[in-house]
């Protein structure tokens, strides 16, 4: 090639630079030092920016990064969690789990909120709810709770029991509607309250259920018994459930509460209802105490921890019965006023029971506070099973006077066909009519489907099967 400047073509190369120039007139020749970078994957690196790196000058690798990143990301969110001192052992596992390569993204957060429940869960020491992960990490509930499960299963971790008495104590101390409460009184709601989560464990008003809702509900109400002012919809605003949740668990608890009075021998235990329950708890608590405490000693209850005898504190209940009962109608406030102070827990609650402390889900069954209830979802299934059952059997009575309406010996009347259906607060005659359920289920009889089926109540997978296939 020539030069372009006089078409010369004598051309030394510079010894300094390596360039190539005119001998003639001393151009310098352009791309005379070129190399082409040919190559595939294994090929030369670039010129100015190495693969693997994050551009001229800088020598931090993009996995190194991404690490270090995510080490101070899982730092904030266990500092925002109150578990800094965790840190490292919640990087460890997901260093397990990602084998060591960590991440970043909005599925890595939820990563390190799923490890850090785990971790909590696995050692005991403390109480970390899902909800409170999730206002930090901000993520789906149900979300977390996947990976949750994932993680637990992937490490092969053993959750230990979820402490309902260190939510409800961690819930009661830094809630503002108890912040000018006097120190003793606040004690007192601290330990009645812990004793009655340690009662609906017992009574299982928390088993498959979310814990706030019942938390929120057991503090609403020794709240009332110890004549602190507080809502329950305050509370379930600050604690940021659902409120509808929260008045239901509080009245399954008003509920098993009645029930202890009928069952513990309370003297006036037959004027007591939902209604009323509030005014008796005081001494009603107070008796569950004792009796989750007492030990057998010949022939009398004995509480082991100052020597009190079960039957002198019933004793006492029975010469105060008079002062305990009261007209429903009235509502004269300086009358409840002076019942409350009369029924106030402060002269029957000693705080001395184990049952206001965490205990394992063992030793607060083997305690007596006098109820053993089952489960309200299995109640419910039992008496949904039973009304199937009815059903099954008016279908087939209706079916045979239809078949066979000659035959006297298998008669029935219109009586017999009815169904009387409780519908919880009241109960109505339906007569001959017969509702959605009558007829899928007669249609279900119709096609020969098994009573014990039919009474699990999968009625769009029985017409699935055995009608519309």
């Amino acid at each position: 090639m020539p030069c372009k400047r006089c078409n010369g073509t004598d051309f030394q190369r510079d010894d300094a630079t390596g360039n190539s120039y005119c001998c003639g007139c001393g151009t310098l020749q352009e791309y005379d030092n070129y190399e082409a970078q040919l190559g595939g994957i294994s090929g030369p690196q670039g010129t100015y920016i190495r693969v693997g790196t994050t551009g001229t000058g800088s020598t931090l690798a993009y996995k190194d990064k991404k690490i270090f990143e995510a080490g101070n990301l899982i730092d904030d969110i266990t500092e925002r969690l109150q578990l800094g001192e965790k840190s490292e052992e919640v990087k460890r596992m997901i260093g397990k789990i990602t084998d060591g390569e960590f991440g970043k993204g909005e599925w890595f957060s939820v990563l390190v909120g799923a490890c850090c429940y785990a971790l909590v869960r696995k050692e005991g020491s403390g109480v970390l709810t899902m909800d409170e992960i999730v206002n930090v990490v901000g993520c789906d509930l149900h979300q977390l709770g996947s990976m949750c499960k994932r993680v637990v299963e992937y490490l092969g971790i053993e959750l230990g029991e979820f402490d309902l008495v260190g939510l409800f104590v961690k819930t009661a101390s830094s809630s503002p509607r108890l912040s000018g409460v006097d120190g003793k009184k606040k004690e007192r709601v601290v330990k009645q309250g812990g004793f009655l989560m340690n009662c609906s464990l017992k009574w299982f008003l928390s088993t498959g259920r979310r814990p706030m809702p019942l938390v929120v509900a057991v503090l609403a109400f020794v709240c009332q018994v110890n004549g602190v002012k507080c809502r329950i919809d305050d509370l379930a605003r600050d604690c940021e459930v659902s409120l509808c949740t929260c008045k239901l668990r509080y009245k399954e608890l008003l509920e098993r509460l009645v029930k202890v009075a009928k069952e513990i021998g309370l003297p006036w235990a037959g004027d007591v209802n939902v209604k009323n329950v509030v005014k008796h708890s005081g001494a009603l608590i107070g008796l569950m105490e004792a009796k989750s405490m007492r030990k057998r000693r010949g022939d009398e209850l004995v509480i082991s921890s100052d020597g009190v005898c079960l039957k002198e504190i019933v004793r006492d209940c029975l010469r105060k019965e008079a002062m305990y009962c009261y007209d429903d109608d009235d509502d004269d406030e300086g009358e409840k006023s002076s019942f409350l102070q009369m029924v106030s827990c402060e002269d029957w609650w000693k705080g001395k029971s184990k049952m206001s402390q965490r205990l394992k889900l063992k030793e607060v069954l083997e305690r007596d506070v006098g109820l053993d209830d089952l489960p309200v979802s299995f109640i419910k299934g039992c008496d949904a099973v039973e009304r199937r059952r009815e059903k099954i059997k008016a279908a087939k009575l209706r079916i045979g006077a239809v078949q066979d309406p000659c035959d006297d010996d298998d008669k029935v009347s219109g009586r017999e066909l009815s169904l009387e259906i409780g519908d919880g607060k009241k109960k109505r005659k339906r007569g001959c009519e017969i509702d959605w359920e009558d007829l899928v289920i007669q249609t279900l009889v119709l096609h020969n489907v098994k009573d014990e089926e039919i009474e699990k109540g999968h009625y769009n997978a029985l017409l699935g099967l055995h009608v519309f296939n």
